[in-house]
């Protein structure tokens, strides 16, 4: 299994915290980090002790769902982490499901045709979603594990995520995050305007003083 960009999961995470929702879809889950950093930074009361044998789902205020594809990556330790996993292509399923306040979709999209991949997002708009997204700036083939799930099939820009909402985005040195949404959301810190970056680099300074 494929793991994400190190650099992007710093910037996911504070989107997170930022957008706050309580009902999340984490399509392609992976390992379930996000699921667990979720948990840890938006759904565990840290002013409460942790019940000990209790699963982190049962202690959190948010709900995390996961959709995946493959059942090699069914690892026993996600049930703890996601209140359900539903096994299946979520182009198949993506219309039967209930609506969730963020989707996620963390190097996912571009193992996905473009074409139904577009309906699919339009379609979780529709339903009130906001979608944040990763995924690898440039195109570069992948195989791995002789697994056709690995392999990358599309390629997206910001372009493309503008002819279907709302769109703020911030390019990292190898991937792109984006997020996608019904209406422009306003995340302090995040994005690609110019006064966005100068605060970005005056935070790096200070950091390093």
């Amino acid at each position: 299994m494929a793991s994400s960009f190190l650099g992007q999961i710093p910037i996911i995470i504070y989107i997170l915290t930022k957008v706050s929702p309580k009902k999340v879809l984490d399509i392609g889950k992976g390992f379930g980090k996000y699921g667990f950093l979720i948990h840890e930074y938006l759904g565990i009361d840290n002013q409460k002790k942790i019940i000990h044998n209790l699963q982190l789902r049962e202690q959190s205020k948010v709900i995390i769902d996961a959709v995946e594809i493959d059942s090699d990556l069914m690892l026993p330790h996600l049930e703890h982490v996601y209140n359900k996993i539903i096994f299946g292509n979520i182009l198949e399923i993506y219309s039967e499901l209930e609506k969730y306040e963020l989707i996620l979709m963390i190097d996912i999209i571009e193992h996905i045709e473009k074409e139904p991949a577009v309906i699919m997002l339009k379609e979780f708009l529709k339903k009130g979603s906001k979608i944040l997204i990763a995924s690898p700036r440039h195109f570069f083939q992948q195989y791995l594990f002789e697994s056709k799930f690995e392999e990358h099939v599309s390629h997206w820009s910001v372009k493309d995520f503008k002819s279907i909402g709302y769109v703020d985005y911030q390019l990292l040195a190898d991937g792109a995050v984006y997020l996608v949404s019904n209406e422009p959301i306003n995340i302090i810190g995040f994005g690609r305007s110019l006064i966005k970056k100068i605060k970005r680099i005056g935070r790096a300074i200070k950091n390093e003083i």
